[in-house]
């Protein structure tokens, strides 16, 4: 029982439930309809950033609905044996799970957290009518009923080298460590039928993901943090050059968004530095300009 939200639980959904704020955000006409499939740090992470450009550019964005990964309903179908959940206790799940419930609910949108490909869901999701959809950290495969619905595009951030077909799959991390790699990078890619194969829309410049003296960290989150660390910057540009395809009259996928001009030497730098290998240490970079408003 939450003062905030409601939760719903249909058996439809397999697992997981719908939760929908209590005070809905005042629906609007303006913006692109956005829709986030997100979970944990790296899935939130991007939330904020959007979320801020929201509040910034009310005109320009309309956050919609938040899908999210349920890693404490026992019956849920995410891979979490396998991929980064698998890293973090069942307490820490628990917290980052309920992290990104409330951040919807303080947005006024509602978050599912149940199958994806089931009636019952894809009768909310066209409900929801997004014209974008952003996929990041979501352990579940959507199919063409849902990233073929969006008009504007479906992407999804993973951080690995997929253009060098290195860490596809999930678990990026540890085939990247496999692979002998030193450095490793942040992908943006259009989401097709088969997983982590679309075309690549988006790379971010290197990140050095070796201690000092040239060794892996002991823990996988130290690179998922580095890593990812540039997921919001870069979300922020994908929605911006989402949008200036969608003001000049366009639709379909944009196909390229050039980071590497974009993005400031300060941050680039920060990438090259060595790993820390400590998970308080947590890796901050810059806003992206259009939120420094």
């Amino acid at each position: 029982m939450s003062d905030s939200y409601n939760t719903i639980i249909n058996q439809q959904s397999r697992w997981g439930a719908l939760y929908t704020p209590l005070k809905p955000k005042t629906e609007k006409k303006a913006g692109l309809r956005t829709v986030l499939f997100i979970s944990c740090n790296s899935g939130n992470l991007l939330f904020e950033n959007l979320v801020r450009f929201e509040s910034l550019y009310p005109e320009k964005l309309n956050i919609i609905g938040i899908v999210t990964d349920d890693p404490v309903d026992p019956f849920a179908r995410i891979s979490i044996k396998k991929r980064i959940w698998n890293q973090f206790l069942p307490e820490e799940r628990k917290i980052l799970f309920q992290r990104t419930i409330d951040a919807s609910i303080r947005i006024g949108v509602p978050c599912y957290s149940g199958a994806v490909k089931t009636d019952y869901f894809r009768e909310i999701f066209y409900k929801w009518n997004p014209e974008a959809l952003l996929m990041f950290c979501y352990g579940q495969i959507i199919d063409i009923a849902i990233y073929g619905y969006p008009v504007m595009g479906s992407y999804n951030f993973h951080p690995s080298d997929l253009q060098n077909k290195i860490g596809g799959g999930s678990q990026p991390f540890q085939n990247t460590i496999l692979n002998g790699s030193k450095t490793s990078v942040l992908v943006i890619h259009k989401v097709t039928d088969i997983v982590d194969v679309g075309p690549i829309v988006s790379v971010s410049p290197p990140s050095n993901i070796c201690l000092e003296e040239g060794s892996y960290p002991s823990s996988i989150l130290s690179l998922d943090d580095k890593i990812t660390s540039v997921g919001g910057w870069m979300g922020v540009a994908l929605t911006d050059a989402i949008i200036c395809k969608k003001e000049k009259g366009m639709t379909g996928h944009v196909d390229h968004v050039d980071i590497d001009r974009l993005m400031p030497e300060t941050i680039k730098t920060i990438l090259q530095k060595p790993v820390i290998d400590d998970l308080n240490e947590k890796y901050e970079v810059p806003l992206h300009p259009l939120l420094n408003k």
